[in-house]
């Protein structure tokens, strides 16, 4: 089978529009101070120059070559900064839930329906959680009503069985209700190594 690669990417404007929002602003406060930078550097530059002209004599790139490798230099450095400071918030907004997440599939394998666990109000995944929480909680009543009627099924089928082994049935008979019973008894102790908690 062949594996197709996605050509697209689609930007799911709830969850990743914030983030992406954030990014940008620091970007655009990054080139507004580079912009800031260069205005205030090349206006003292070129103000010390002008006095100075009659001394020697600059092109205007020699003028404006300081003022632009600071000022790029600076604005490049505080945006780079701010970014990583971003990026390193916001994903342990995202790292923490994938986290609880890990765990949380962890117990579902073990068959734990726990529906107690916490998300923080800012997590990016809050919303997926809830989800989660809610899919536990539906499956969890199913396998509850499954368990009382495993319950329910191998008390009528265990005083089914003593009232006949007293009626004479033949020992085949006997026999198939006896495994029917065991089969009964293992189903009744399968579902009940789901743990779903209080109803």
């Amino acid at each position: 089978m062949t594996d197709f690669r996605r050509r697209r990417y689609w930007i799911d404007i709830r969850s990743q529009g914030p983030f992406l929002l954030k990014i940008a602003s620091v970007w655009a406060a990054g080139v507004f101070l580079l912009c800031l930078l260069l205005y205030y550097l090349a206006d003292e530059e070129l103000g010390r120059s002008f006095y100075s002209i009659h001394l020697r004599l600059r092109n205007t790139w020699q003028i404006l070559l300081p003022a632009v490798l600071v000022a790029g230099g600076v604005s490049y450095l505080v945006t780079i900064g701010a970014t990583l400071l971003l990026a390193l918030r916001e994903s342990h907004r995202l790292g923490g839930p994938i986290h609880k997440f890990r765990n949380l599939f962890l117990e579902l394998g073990k068959g734990v329906f726990d529906t107690g666990f916490r998300f923080r109000n800012g997590d990016i995944l809050f919303d997926l959680g809830e989800s989660y929480r809610e899919a536990l909680r539906v499956h969890a009543g199913r396998i509850r009503e499954l368990q009382d009627l495993g319950d329910r099924a191998d008390r009528s089928l265990s005083e089914a069985r003593r009232s006949l082994e007293t009626s004479g049935l033949p020992a085949e008979e006997m026999r198939r209700i006896g495994e029917s019973a065991d089969a009964l008894g293992r189903l009744r102790d399968a579902l009940r190594e789901f743990r779903v908690g209080p109803s």
